[in-house]
């Protein structure tokens, strides 16, 4: 019963969606979000995170790129480095519904058509539902606690999992964050999910920003929203309209 409620101290937020990609509190109340269309994920189509990032990347799932440039704008460079090497305080927590099956298709395209011996290793490991938030994890050198929550879970668990981690003191700084990049040949007939990433920044050092406070219901059962077959991302925006702002 104590866990209940959490009181969740948000430092920053980020988003790359079809709408457009932005930071800071607007993320509580975009408009848009419950009008999704699956039409309107053709206006990520090509979309880099190249500007947002600090190192060459020599491929990206799109899943990847929308992640790691939405964790890019949630920190905005103020995220605390490690004395020598990654910074231990510092995690991560990700979640997916669908992973990354755009290139899990091209790899075994490339496969069949060209056999073993010529399908690109370059592809395989970003096909894997966990590679966005571990390259975020590299990319920002997180060295903390780190989860991936892939399938239908609950929005609210990777919250959870950080605020856990923050309250023992494990972390200091944890990223929340959800992403998609779904095709229509990698899902169901009729089924597409919201692509791009959203990332949220907590912190519990007393010199970081603070954007608002979340107080989330641990207990209430979960609204459609929070398995919602529309994916990751359209839950957790749900979630942060829900509990924030």
């Amino acid at each position: 019963e104590e866990m209940a409620r959490q009181s969740i101290r948000v430092s920053g937020a980020g988003w790359v969606l079809p709408s457009g990609s932005g930071s800071g509190t607007d993320v509580f109340s975009l408009p848009d979000v419950q009008a999704w269309k699956p039409e309107d994920n053709a206006a990520l189509a090509g979309f880099s995170a190249k500007p947002y990032l600090n190192s060459v990347k020599g491929y990206l799932d799109p899943a990847g790129a929308c992640f790691l440039a939405a964790a890019s704008l949630a920190t905005d460079g103020q995220l605390p480095q490690g004395e020598n090497g990654p910074n231990t305080a510092a995690g991560m927590c990700s979640m997916t519904r669908y992973g990354a099956p755009g290139t899990g298709l091209k790899f075994y395209d490339m496969l069949v058509k060209k056999g073993p011996r010529f399908a690109s290793p370059l592809l395989f490991p970003h096909s894997y539902s966990n590679t966005a938030g571990n390259l975020a994890a590299i990319e920002f050198e997180l060295g903390g606690p780190h989860m991936v929550f892939y399938g239908s879970s609950d929005a609210r668990e990777a919250f959870h999992f950080a605020a856990q981690r923050l309250e023992e003191g494990t972390a200091s700084d944890m990223l929340v964050g959800a992403y998609e990049a779904t095709t229509d040949t990698a899902l169901p007939d009729g089924l597409v999910a919201m692509n791009g990433g959203v990332v949220v920044w907590l912190s519990n050092r007393t010199d970081a920003p603070e954007l608002t406070t979340m107080e989330m219901d641990l207990d209430e059962t979960p609204a459609d929203w929070a398995r919602s077959p529309k994916g990751s991302v359209f839950a957790m925006l749900s979630l942060l309209q829900t509990f924030g702002g």
